[in-house]
């Protein structure tokens, strides 16, 4: 297989036994060597395949300088030797000495031995003990640990096999790392480092506008900072590397200290529509409220503002010279803001291309967004001073459509003056739809002031302008001209009628307040009767084709505004008897189209009572089974029977409308369904009970390191659990009368 050569007749020879013998290898010297031969480990691959290793003794000892010749490699005289072995040969599995024995190698244990006279096998021990794992030792080192968590991994000791047993681990106690000076970090991993890495750059390279906005700049240098910085965060990317740096709360503040809602109308202007695009991301702007006066200083801002010297509204509406003169807008000032609206409507992605950019719009947007636990009281009156403003047009332009001229005026140099932002309205309901609920921070000593703004609040016509809201969204829902607004439209409609269900839940004085109008009852019946009509046509068009996904969001959003239209009813005729007259006595026809002159009341020659549509609308809901169905002909039961309570003409004009052969076959659907609500309405009120009981929980304890009691702070919602327990008594009671009535008869 391999040749081989001799070079001397003095070398040593390793003989070897035949192929019958008993294997045992003898090393003999033939020659005396006149040197001494130094021992040498031979790493030649003619190393025996039984592990014999050619250790020559050496001669007669003597001095080192007599040693003159070089080490002779030993030459193998036997052609059976096996050459692939060794301990070179990482292929060949070691085998233990205990295992000699059984694999027949105990005549061979002579040629197990190395130069240095240790077993081959046992000098290879620790290849059979249990080493740790890839996976062990990634946990033991804490490789995967994740760089977010909050308790770091130490590694305290390290599992290492034992050399007395197979498979046996002992614990061992790793000694502390000593890094040099300077070295010492808290990151624990190299995403860690490079995200450390990556903020720090990115700051790095935002540091210019930062230093821009330091307060002993020029106040244009301030300015052209600003705006960069907005600029800057209309771009997806920077706003995502932002987030990650902890950019965004820095910028709030270093805007702040550069004069940012200060008065300054350029600067309060970036700063509004900055506070805008952090709340794209709830998160964020969760985030950045908590730990800043972000809701105190947008509510200073919205406080001083209205429609006629708003910057970006005059910018959006196209205001005149002359106008922006007297909100005190320079010619520099208009160029800022004319950038910065050109800015907001092609980049930022926050409005329509048809919505009007307001400071007002960007403030409520942002401020809508936060956590309602975020307002106080201190930030009601500038809410409910910024709503009035904007409503009061309304009346005055309901009117001006039923005359014939248009709902909003057009476009021109003193049009802002007129025209209301529908989306600072919903914005500004639905942050009062907040506070009545209870949801403010306002404790049990406040509720009495609380109150008695809301008592001014009435005293003021708002209960006629809310009307006029809602009457207005109707329009700009079946106007073809103003189809642009419509989505804007159904979404304030709700808020408003949101906002009317809590004003007017159990409250006689606002009940008054809304029936003082008298084009209310009207209103709100065309408001139910529209809705339903319309989505029985998006209901009928599904059923020839398949529905889109608008067409059914507009089914719901129909069902959305008919049951809170009738739940606004319900409050009416709960709390004011009078209301039950005025509903007899209104008069509409089932399929008015809404033109003009139906407005304040319909004038088609097919109107009948209102009592008549009600009816109708519950008969079409009789056939359906769809669940949402169930639970509106449950509350129209309910409904009916408030009507009927001590209104004979009410009894008589609806018994004849319902669907049946006989009034006891009439009363007593009317009864089923009426249980079938109250039963469900039980249920419901109860499930909400226990779920704002478990949020108070949390709430309280978070709450326990912070100024305020937890219970005061949350009466509101308690205060709410209390009065859906007087909702339950009286769907009780309406299934009471309705019995009676059934087994009385009507007289």
């Amino acid at each position: 297989m391999l040749a081989r050569s001799r070079t001397e007749t003095s070398v040593i020879s390793i003989s070897s036994t035949s192929e019958q013998g008993s294997g045992s290898a003898e090393i003999s010297s033939v020659h005396a060597t006149p040197h001494k031969l130094r021992t040498f480990h031979s790493d030649s691959l003619l190393d025996s395949a039984s592990g014999r290793a050619s250790s020559p003794s050496p001669s007669k000892a003597r001095p080192p300088e007599d040693i003159s010749s070089p080490p002779i490699r030993p030459i193998l005289a036997n052609t059976n030797v096996r050459t692939y072995a060794g301990k070179s040969r990482s292929f060949l599995v070691a085998l233990p000495q205990s295992q000699a024995g059984a694999l027949g190698l105990e005549s061979h244990s002579q040629g197990l031995i190395d130069d240095s006279g240790t077993l081959y096998g046992e000098s290879q021990e620790d290849d059979f003990e249990m080493r740790e794992s890839y996976t062990e030792l990634r946990e033991r080192w804490g490789v995967d640990v994740s760089e977010d968590d909050p308790r770091p991994y130490s590694p305290t000791g390290s599992t290492t096999p034992s050399p007395h047993g197979k498979g046996k681990k002992r614990k061992e106690e790793l000694p502390p790392r000593l890094l040099p000076n300077g070295m010492m970090n808290d990151l624990k991993s190299i995403t860690e480092l490079r995200s450390k890495g990556e903020s720090r750059r990115f700051l790095d390279e935002v540091g210019y506008l930062f230093e821009g906005l330091d307060s002993g700049c020029a106040l244009g240098v301030r300015r052209g900072s600003a705006l960069e910085i907005i600029t800057k965060l209309c771009d997806i990317d920077f706003a995502r590397r932002a987030k990650a740096a902890d950019f965004l709360g820095r910028a709030w503040e270093v805007m702040r200290d550069a004069g940012a809602g200060d008065g300054d109308k350029v600067l309060d202007s970036i700063l509004v529509c900055y506070a805008a695009l952090v709340a794209r991301d709830p998160t964020d702007i969760l985030d950045l409220a908590s730990k800043s006066d972000f809701a105190s200083t947008l509510h200073r801002i919205l406080m001083a503002l209205d429609r006629s010297n708003d910057p970006l509204w005059l910018i959006s509406s196209n205001a005149g010279n002359a106008e922006l003169k007297a909100a005190g807008i320079s010619k520099a000032e208009n160029t800022l803001l004319s950038n910065l609206h050109r800015l907001i409507r092609k980049k930022s992605g926050l409005l329509e291309e048809s919505d009007i950019i307001s400071n007002r719009l960007l403030i409520s947007q942002s401020l809508a967004i936060v956590s309602p636990s975020a307002h106080n009281l201190s930030h009601l009156p500038t809410l409910l001073q910024t709503l009035t403003a904007e409503i009061n047009p309304l009346p005055s332009r309901v009117s001006a459509y039923t005359s014939g001229l248009s709902l909003f005026p057009p476009q021109g140099p003193t049009s802002f003056k007129d025209t209301p932002s529908l989306l600072h309205l919903d914005n500004c309901l639905r942050l009062l739809d907040s506070c009545l609920l209870g949801s403010w921070s306002i404790s049990a000593d406040e509720l009495g002031t609380q109150a008695a703004q809301i008592d001014q609040l009435r005293e003021q016509g708002f209960a006629k302008s809310l009307v006029a809201l809602c009457v207005a969204c109707g329009i700009i829902l079946l106007d073809t001209e103003l189809e642009d607004h419509r989505v804007v439209a159904g979404k304030c409609m709700e808020s408003a009628l949101r906002v009317l269900i809590n004003l007017t839940h159990d409250d006689p004085p606002w009940c008054d307040a809304v029936l003082e109008d008298d084009f209310a009852m009207a209103a709100i019946m065309n408001l139910i009767v529209a809705a339903q009509r319309q989505r029985r046509l998006l209901e009928k068009r599904a059923e020839v084709e398949e529905a889109s996904p608008e067409d059914r969001d507009s089914a719901a959003h129909c069902l959305d505004r008919m049951c809170l239209a009738l739940g606004l009813l319900t409050n009416l005729v709960q709390a004011t008897p009078h209301a039950r007259t005025v509903m007899s006595e209104t008069l509409l026809d089932f399929d008015c189209p809404g033109k003009r002159g139906c407005i304040h009341g319909c004038r088609c020659p097919g109107r009948t009572s209102a009592l008549g549509c009600l009816a109708r609308i519950y008969a079409q809901h009789l056939s359906s089974s769809n669940e949402l169905d169930v639970v509106v002909r449950g509350h129209m039961a309910v409904l009916f029977g408030l009507l009927m309570d001590r209104a004979p003409t009410n009894q008589r004009t609806l018994l004849d409308a319902l669907p049946g052969t006989s009034d006891r076959e009439k009363l007593g659907a009317l009864l089923q369904h009426a249980q079938d609500f109250t039963s469900f309405y039980v249920t419901l009120t109860r499930k909400m009970a226990e779920a704002r009981s478990r949020g108070q929980e949390e709430e309280s304890e978070v709450m326990d390191t912070t100024e305020g009691s937890p219970s005061s702070l949350s009466i509101g919602r308690t205060d709410g659990v209390l009065r859906d327990s007087k909702g339950e008594a009286v769907a009780k009671g309406v299934v009471a009368f309705l019995k009676k009535l059934r087994d009385q008869g009507v007289k």
